[in-house]
């Protein structure tokens, strides 16, 4: 198998698994029980937590552990929302689009900002919208096409019009350097998934001093901030996860080299690019004329290559991408024909040159056929 869909979930590391088993006998207690047991429990929540929080420049009582990367930009965007203006782009990911659409259900006052072509909005595209009464929801890494978001100077204006700033940072973990005690944001959520951790544990940093309402109903758990019993082996393998990102942001440049090539390939077979730079290191995604990207994605799958369409999260509703159909809104073709290639620190150049191959080799198999019948 040659897995080419790290933005929907990277491999774990045999450190992380190892670090889970070692946890495995004592994490079951409840690290909220007053005796031994969930003490012991308590004590792994906190390393983890404190792993979390110095990979992304954090004090680790200002990291808020949640279960997920979805749970944590929830948090994020409603706990900060208030009564404010919502200001969001047009190609958040699902977490964040349907928390903001939530608010907008109860009456709150949003603004979408176009992505055309890929272009995030520019910082004197976002200035004329901000006032005391705004918060911004805006990701760092588009999660299909890998686009870099200005958030740093995002936040500089947002602090200077007294708006609040909350970042989704789910794909920028590992991928970019992140200090949030230097970024100016209020708000920033990460999922373990995403850097070789455990579905179902994420994290929300939240800047000091800032007043975030709960979500969820409940305890008073993670400081009153988010209710409910953690996973402790999770937390564990989020937290070996995290020591780890120094490694990923070090194989940056090797892991760009091998995305080109693959890219190169893709393109003189008939593709076309869907978005362009900045963005990360770890992503492309092309567009096939005529195709369909389900389809395609199907057909590599029998032959033992995994790549996607879109976010994971939204596969099963087969539509067509909704990030590409909001960069691209007139030429419709494109999100109905996306596929997103993701790389990762386990990716090899013999993963790619196999990969090119059996696209080269699918590509021929199915061309000028009715695609329904593949």
């Amino acid at each position: 198998m040659i897995y080419l869909d790290h933005h929907a979930a990277a491999p774990t590391p045999e450190v992380v698994r190892q670090a889970m088993a070692d946890a495995s006998s004592i994490a079951w207690a409840n690290p909220s029980s007053t005796h031994r047991a969930g003490q012991a429990s308590r004590q792994l929540l906190e390393n983890a937590r404190e792993l979390i929080g110095q990979s992304i420049g954090a004090a680790p009582a200002d990291v808020v552990l949640t279960g997920g990367g979805t749970e944590a930009c929830n948090l994020g965007v409603r706990g900060l929302a208030k009564k404010r203006r919502i200001i969001t782009t047009a190609v958040e990911h699902p977490a964040v689009a349907e928390s903001v659409r939530h608010l907008a259900r109860d009456g709150r006052e949003v603004l979408v900002l176009p992505v055309l072509a890929g272009r995030p909005p520019a910082p004197s595209e976002l200035a004329p919208h901000l006032s005391d009464d705004s918060l911004v929801t805006v990701q760092w890494v588009n999660h299909e096409t890998g686009t870099l978001f200005p958030v740093h100077d995002y936040a500089q204006l947002c602090r200077a019009r007294g708006a609040r700033l909350f970042v989704d940072a789910t794909q920028a973990l590992g991928k970019v350097p992140i200090d949030v005690s230097s970024l100016g944001a209020d708000a920033v959520a990460f999922a373990a998934q995403k850097i070789g951790g455990p579905a179902g544990a994420g994290a929300c940093w939240v800047r000091r001093g800032i007043e975030l309402d709960t979500v969820l109903a409940g305890g008073s758990q993670e400081r009153g901030r988010r209710p409910g019993t953690l996973d402790t082996l999770s937390m564990v393998g989020f937290g070996a996860a995290a020591s780890l990102i120094g490694l990923r942001l070090e194989r940056k440049t090797i892991i760009a080299a091998l995305r080109n090539r693959l890219e190169a390939r893709l393109l003189a077979l008939g593709a076309v690019p869907n978005a362009g730079e900045p963005r990360s290191a770890t992503v492309c995604n092309v567009s096939f004329p005529r195709w369909e990207g389900a389809i395609l994605v199907a057909a590599l799958d029998l032959e033992g290559v995994c790549v996607s369409t879109g976010a994971a999260c939204s596969s099963g509703l087969q539509e067509p991408s909704a990030v590409i159909r909001a960069m691209y809104p007139d030429e419709q073709w494109r999100a109905g024909s996306a596929v997103r290639i993701s790389l990762g620190i386990e990716t090899t150049e013999q993963d790619i040159e196999s990969a090119t191959l059996v696209f080269q080799q699918v590509l021929s198999r199915i061309k000028g056929r009715n695609l329904h019948q593949i």
